[in-house]
């Protein structure tokens, strides 16, 4: 009682009602179907992408190891591909 808190000052209040509007979360956007759909599609062709230039090197370095592990390339699947290129160029 004889302690009274003095009224604040109009700069005072001017400043806590700034910093009260700025800590309050902005209003998340509405989306529509059309907008979910795109950001859908574009999440998808983003993570394709990636994974197709993890997975394509990958791939390519297996098969190289393959390869390197059989010693090159087998005479009988040369022969086989040699006959089937037959094949086809008697065919026309």
């Amino acid at each position: 009682m004889w302690f009274r808190r003095k009224s604040e000052s109009a700069w005072a209040q001017d400043s806590e009602a700034t910093a009260a509007a700025a800590a309050a979360p902005a209003a998340k956007e509405k989306l529509g179907w059309f907008e979910k759909r795109a950001r859908r599609r574009r999440r998808r062709i983003v993570f394709e992408e990636v994974l197709g230039w993890i997975l394509v090197p990958t791939f390519l370095y297996l098969m190289w190891l393959a390869y390197q592990a059989v010693g090159g390339v087998p005479k009988e699947i040369v022969d086989f591909g040699n006959e089937l290129l037959g094949l086809a160029l008697k065919s026309f």
